[in-house]
């Protein structure tokens, strides 16, 4: 699965607001476990006392609130905005509430946080990622701490904003950042082919899934080299973002070579041009930046990365052509068997059992649905179809995996047999396939 946040905010209102600061609840804990799904980061969030999930997004610079999280909550002082940005055709209003308390993984706070709501439904991140999403936070944190993340412990510590010292970054390699409206963007060296490369500006983005993206009209006379394939990539906030996916021969990232990365081209119709900072050719995401130990230093504008583990490794392809998404929670029933009683003959010496008796387990259970199918893709070609429930994987039933489970049934070997169970206007039906990467590097 792909998953791209088209956006980049700015907005329009007239009520002037007090610039917010997290601080340490206890000078002694710095650091809090996240949840890496769907290649984003989702941490935990108390807004005004309620628990809550976050995306982490070096790509907002204000923390947000989907309105369908907001209607449980009690927000403070609260007035309306408009928004605009990319992905936006036109202004949409939200509101702003001043001066609310948040709360980050019981480490950090801010009792005077401004929160900007907005109609989380159109996005619809929750669905894609398998996790409930209730938000985004932005630069607020980046700009308030230096922020080192482990993607392999899943963990986030926060150091003072100061110069770090030199045992804080032995063995990481320093990029020098610019910070533009509250934004990373550093300048890479992009090998397409042998023949063609360039040097870009790009958002260092841990809102994008993919591993890098491409704006392919910001390069002159550029043509996305073959193969490539028209792709679901993302949602916006005028829905569903198509466009182009290939694999590149590398590119520099610092001094480090990221060898056949998958590239994502979005449609010129889903971003606007004149909304993009200067310069700006594309971004790269998370499927990148987890190859790396990463520090975020805003304050003296760099960048810190040291290759963890998971450097060198090929970049995962799902190579169904199925785009799945979760689709709510049902309550199933289980039947199984209850403790069988016994009592003892006591002149004959015989164990004689009661009759045997069953009692149900009853649990919530997620649906997944299929949301989209690549039109040529081995899925396609055997007959499934967009909005058909997927009900087993491989044998296993969908209701007791998780979303980034099923996507790693589609992602291991070219040539791989995958067989899916298929529920469709009451129906069970049976498909098999072979995985086939559409997108292999073709020197």
């Amino acid at each position: 699965m792909r998953f791209l946040l088209l956006y980049c905010f700015c907005f329009i209102c007239s009520y002037c607001v007090a610039q917010e600061s997290f601080h340490l609840l206890n000078p002694k804990k710095n650091n809090f476990k996240f949840e890496l799904s769907g290649n984003v980061v989702i941490i935990p969030v108390l807004v005004n006392g309620e628990k809550l999930s976050f995306l982490l997004d070096t790509g907002v610079k204000e923390t947000l609130l989907f309105g369908s999280a907001a209607d449980s909550l009690k927000l403070e002082n609260v007035h309306k905005v408009t928004f605009s940005g990319i992905g936006i055709e036109d202004g949409i209003e939200g509101l702003l509430a001043v001066g609310n308390s948040l709360v980050v993984g019981d480490v950090i706070a801010d009792f005077n946080h401004n929160i900007y709501v907005l109609n989380g439904e159109d996005l619809d991140i929750s669905s894609h990622i398998g996790l409930p999403i209730h938000g985004i936070l932005g630069s607020k944190l980046f700009e308030s701490f230096t922020v080192k993340i482990d993607y392999l412990k899943s963990k986030i510590t926060l150091l003072p904003k100061s110069i770090l010292s030199a045992s804080q970054t032995k063995n990481y390699l320093k990029i020098p950042i610019t910070i533009e409206k509250s934004r990373p963007y550093t300048q890479v060296h992009i090998n397409f082919d042998s023949k063609r490369s360039a040097y870009a500006k790009v958002l260092i983005d841990l809102g994008n899934s993919d591993g890098m993206l491409i704006f392919p009209f910001t390069l002159d006379n550029f043509h996305i080299r073959d193969p490539k394939i028209y792709d679901f990539i993302g949602r916006g906030f005028n829905g569903a973002i198509f466009g182009y996916r290939n694999r590149i021969a590398s590119f520099t990232f610092g001094d480090y070579s990221i060898i056949q990365p998958i590239v994502a081209y979005p449609d010129s119709n889903a971003v606007h041009a004149a909304r993009l900072a200067e310069n700006r050719k594309g971004s790269i995401g998370n499927q990148v930046l987890q190859r790396f130990h990463v520090i975020f230093d805003y304050e003296n504008q760099a960048l810190y990365i040291k290759p963890n583990r998971k450097f060198g490794k090929p970049f995962p392809m799902n190579m169904s052509g199925i785009d799945i998404k979760h689709d709510g929670l049902t309550w199933t029933q289980k039947r199984v068997s209850a403790a069988l009683s016994k009592r003892n003959d006591q002149d004959g010496g015989i164990n004689v059992y009661q009759h045997e008796e069953f009692k149900y387990e009853f649990s919530l259970k997620p649906n997944y649905v299929i949301n989209n199918v690549r039109e040529g893709s081995p899925a396609a070609l055997a007959g499934i179809q967009k909005e058909d429930i997927l009900h087993k994987v491989n044998g296993r039933y969908t209701s007791d995996m998780k979303l980034q489970e099923i996507i790693g049934k589609l992602q291991e070997l070219d040539g791989q047999e995958v067989k899916l169970l298929i529920k469709r206007n009451g129906k069970e039906i049976n498909f098999r396939f072979l995985l086939k990467d559409p997108i292999p590097y073709i020197n």
